[in-house]
């Protein structure tokens, strides 16, 4: 009869015979390697975490904010105003014809307003102005921008537009972001200008007492009538 093995005797563990002395050591490694695989996967779940939190980060950061095409922030300033800061250049452009439509509409104007003859060098002038005019009163707004201006006002009318505006009403810049049509040239020939108002509410309610009257009525939102721009007047040499 064969004796048993030196060390001790075999055991049947899973159909396979083992020494005691290999199967303490099989259950010490299992009791090591459960802590060890736990540690490894709670750490792989925390730099996922970190990594989505970096990213969600980034992200944030590299967000561009909301701005106007010259560059200029959307400034909303708390008070009684609320002031966007957005050039309305591209709402005005939207809003008035096209330099193409004007002149063929020209071509067909005999005489303006007035009755005077209209001649081909009279309608480049017009046109010319019509262009010259919009552009000087988009760069007062802008520029009023810079400053942080907060009113406006009517600093010259025309022949044709005073019966529409008074010389002196004001509009705040709130009005000129929601109503751009309000921004002048209203018409073929027009000379009305938009002027900064160089002050603050305190200044404006003395020019209130002193005249300058509100564009806008106080129960509504939507701005007073204003010409057609097809109504043509010839600009006085």
């Amino acid at each position: 009869m064969r004796g048993a093995p030196r060390g001790g005797a075999y055991m049947t563990v899973g159909g396979c015979r083992c020494h005691p002395k290999q199967k303490n050591r099989n259950r010490a490694g299992q009791f090591f390697m459960t802590p060890l695989l736990i540690s490894l996967a709670s750490l792989a779940v925390l730099i996922v975490l970190i990594l989505v939190a970096l990213k969600m980060g980034l992200d944030r950061k590299e967000a561009p904010d909301i701005d106007d095409p010259q560059g200029q922030p959307m400034i909303h300033k708390s008070g009684i105003y609320s002031i966007v800061r957005k050039s309305p250049r591209k709402d005005l452009a939207a809003l008035r014809p096209k330099e193409e439509e004007i002149g063929k509409y020209l071509e067909g104007v005999a005489a303006d307003i007035n009755g005077r003859p209209i001649t081909p060098r009279d309608r480049s002038a017009l046109i010319k102005r019509w262009k010259a005019q919009m552009e000087a009163n988009l760069l007062a707004i802008e520029a009023g921008d810079k400053t942080g201006a907060a009113f406006y006002y009517y600093d010259d009318t025309c022949p044709v537009c005073e019966h529409f505006i008074t010389k002196g009403n004001f509009v705040t810049r709130e009005e000129i972001y929601k109503n751009p049509q309000i921004i002048p040239p209203f018409h073929l020939g027009c000379t009305s200008v938009l002027s900064v108002h160089q002050g603050n509410d305190a200044t404006l309610r003395e020019t209130i007492l002193a005249g300058m009257l509100p564009f806008f009525d106080s129960d509504s939102k939507e701005p007073p009538p204003l010409p057609d721009w097809t109504n043509t007047i010839l600009i006085s040499s």
